[in-house]
């Protein structure tokens, strides 16, 4: 049995950490699988397959799986905050340097992956592409993408030279695909694409044990998100904001915390939606939110491959989202919604249509419930991936 290394920063909640679960449970026993962390820390460590080994980083790489929540003891905070701030400075490239010196070169692998890309060179995120390539000796090694990388500010010189190191790349969608070839074109021949998989089972028992009723006599919209910039949780309030007196027909569900949280209530109160929107905060669970939703609204600045397409699909909930650089490919052109104009104005006039022609709504949820969602495709994807690289 082959033996693969997964590297990733930490399993605190968020699209890649649950994008890993899945894969692990969609390949359970086909590999002898490790997963090294970061720092083994955050909620999405309960989710993993029971025999998932787990190794962490015996290093200051740690510092980069932790948030500062999670930094306990004083010599944890002063450790992060000094490659935080290196990064800052100097750029995340001399931080991870630093690191570097403390963490031994692993062996015995037949594959290592990173799971986690890297960001812009002065955020202190990432880290992983640097760890499997300077500190795993003897395996081929294989990158993943998992955000818009033009959009998402990562399409840096430091960074393509990373990438050109691994002997291949992994985009989650095809526009993720895209949007990484058009700053990296020489790497052509090493991308290949592999869709995120989805616990489909757990998905639908998760939304039978949180049954939520929501409001009566409205179309009850939501959003799984962090309320962050990237996000655009503020742009959906000003487009309800601005639907007049549309809106009492709708009600908007906001699941998700974050930094935003504080200009979003704002927005709330300024326009006098309190009676119209309802902040949630972050639910492990939100899918008993989704399948009692008549539309799941994504109204992100720039996105990915987002696991919540698929979510709502198998729970029956059709899906409206601005355009962004897979929304078509995974939403429209699959039938399971809608995609609008990526703007405020956008968002407005598509939430305006539904809100006036309810029936389309109520046809596509008839089509989803019909519908079969299965991980097949993104299973095979990954066989190949591994198959090709240890050719």
């Amino acid at each position: 049995m082959k033996k693969i290394l997964i590297v990733n920063n930490n399993m605190h909640i968020g699209g890649v950490q649950r994008s890993l679960v899945s894969l692990l449970w969609s390949i359970r026993g086909l590999y002898d699988v490790t997963l090294l962390l970061f720092s083994e820390c955050g909620d999405c460590l309960n989710e993993l397959p029971p025999e998932t080994k787990i190794v962490t980083a015996r290093s200051a790489y740690k510092y980069l799986g932790m948030t500062k929540y999670d930094t306990k003891s004083v010599s944890d905070k002063l450790g992060r905050a000094f490659f935080a701030g290196i990064s800052r400075l100097f750029g995340r490239k001399y931080a991870v340097s630093l690191m570097s010196l403390s963490q031994k070169k692993l062996t015995g692998y037949d594959v290592a992956i990173s799971y986690l890309h890297n960001s812009n060179g002065k955020m202190f995120y990432g880290g992983c592409n640097d760890f499997v390539l300077d500190k795993i000796y003897g395996a081929k090694k294989i990158a993943f993408v998992h955000c818009d990388y033009v959009a998402s500010g990562s399409d840096t010189p430091e960074n393509a030279a990373s990438y050109a190191r691994f002997d291949l790349i992994a985009a989650c969608s095809n526009g993720c695909a895209k949007s990484f070839l058009v700053a990296n074109p020489a790497l052509e021949d090493k991308v290949r694409v592999v869709t995120n998989a989805h616990r489909f089972d757990k998905i639908l028992a998760d939304a039978d044990a949180s049954p939520v009723a929501l409001a009566d006599g409205k179309i009850n919209v939501v959003t799984v998100a962090r309320l962050g910039k990237e996000k655009s949780v503020d742009r959906a309030v000003k487009a309800i904001a601005r639907l007049g007196n549309l809106k009492e027909k709708l009600h908007y569900y906001v699941v998700g915390d974050g930094v935003g949280r504080d200009e979003i209530t704002d927005l709330i109160d300024k326009n006098g939606l309190a009676d119209t929107v309802t902040l949630c905060g972050t639910l492990f669970n939100p899918y008993g939110y989704i399948r009692a939703a008549d539309l799941l609204l994504i109204p992100s600045r720039n996105e990915a491959a987002p696991l919540v397409i698929g979510e709502s699909a198998a729970l029956g909930t059709p899906i409206l989202s601005t355009e962004t650089s897979s929304a078509r490919e995974m939403i429209s052109e699959r039938g399971l919604g809608w995609v609008c104009e990526n703007s405020v104005e956008g968002i407005e006039n598509a939430l305006s249509g539904l809100i006036r022609s309810p029936e389309l709504l109520e046809k596509k949820k008839d089509e989803l419930s019909q519908a079969s969602f299965d991980n097949t495709d993104a299973v095979n994807a990954f066989l190949d991936l591994i198959n090709e690289t240890l050719t």
